[in-house]
């Protein structure tokens, strides 16, 4: 089983427009509102996989009924530490012109010591159920920096993999537990590191300092240019493939699901790498944060080429 943090749950509210006008108006083609949060994206995107997974996190009181009626709808499973306050709701704009999305987000409500505290005892009892631990997305003020790289530690003494997905110092706290695969884009791989990120063989090279670090796998998204995954033996790139992009949000959030999904179904790293890159892909294919679904992973599939460099 699958299990998912997610501690600053959001509302997506995604605006589309015709071609996006800086300090102008902009006739609004299309608005939608969506459940969200980096690990309860992972979630939506299991559900229609197929896999046992089980969302946990936060539960802001005010809006408890949007969060878990979501997720009951879904059919998915969730252990959720109540806390007060209201979802944050982040503002994505897609520009249709050029598909690209820019983004509004909130820091979310704050929750208290204690609150942490009884979440992080809910998350430990479940461990022993899980196989994956999805730890990834922003915090809200009041949770540590060091939060991620705590649970990762917890899982590694019960011998679970962690897929760590975060920015920032969460990331860099995080990379210090050994997570077993962590989902930086370019930007995000030069930032931890304080390094310029502008190629491949930039990736390459700071990608082998995190290895070095005890972290097994690292995939680095680059957008328009593909992936990258980097272990201590091989460096794989996956090319990116032409579709109708209806929207990008979302995107690496089933890239993770899609790890986890070959890394349920025992599958090796040529695999593990295609079910991720087809899983981003087939996201892109529906608008808001409907994500990927099995027959667009599988449509998917057969279109990835890796190449090993």
């Amino acid at each position: 089983m699958v299990i998912t943090v997610t501690l600053n749950p959001c509302v997506d509210r995604t605006i589309e427009v015709e071609k996006f006008q800086y300090g102008g108006t902009n006739k609004v083609l299309m608005t939608r509102n969506d459940i969200s949060g980096k690990g309860i994206n992972v979630n939506l995107v299991l559900q229609h996989l197929g896999i046992e997974n089980l969302a946990t996190g936060f539960d802001y009181q005010e809006d408890t009924k949007k969060l878990t009626g979501f997720l009951d709808r879904l059919g998915c499973r969730y252990k959720l530490e109540p806390v007060e306050g209201s979802l944050r709701v982040n503002v994505k704009i897609f520009d249709c012109a050029s598909s690209v999305m820019s983004e509004f987000n909130e820091r979310g409500s704050a929750v208290t010591a204690e609150n942490v505290d009884s979440f992080l005892k809910l998350l430990y009892t479940q461990m022993d159920l899980a196989s994956v631990i999805v730890v990834d997305g922003s915090v809200p003020p009041g949770v540590p920096e060091d939060i991620y790289e705590r649970i990762i530690e917890e899982a590694g003494k019960k011998g679970l993999k962690t897929i760590l997905d975060a920015s920032g110092e969460l990331l860099k706290k995080g990379i210090k537990a050994k997570p077993f695969l962590i989902k930086p884009n370019q930007d995000e791989l030069g930032a931890t590191y304080g390094v310029a990120v502008q190629n491949l063989d930039d990736i390459i090279r700071t990608a082998r300092k995190v290895i070095e670090e005890g972290v097994t796998y690292v995939c680095v998204s680059r957008g328009s240019q593909g992936a990258v995954l980097v272990s201590k033996e091989h460096v794989y790139v996956a090319e990116p493939l032409t579709v109708d992009i209806k929207g990008i949000q979302g995107a690496g959030d089933s890239m993770v699901a899609g790890f986890c999904y070959a890394i349920e179904k025992g599958m090796n790293e040529t695999d593990l790498l295609r079910h991720a890159v087809a899983c981003a892909t087939g996201s892109l294919l529906h608008p808001g944060t409907q994500l990927c679904e099995k027959e667009d992973m599988e449509a998917m599939l057969s279109r990835v080429r890796i190449v090993e460099v």
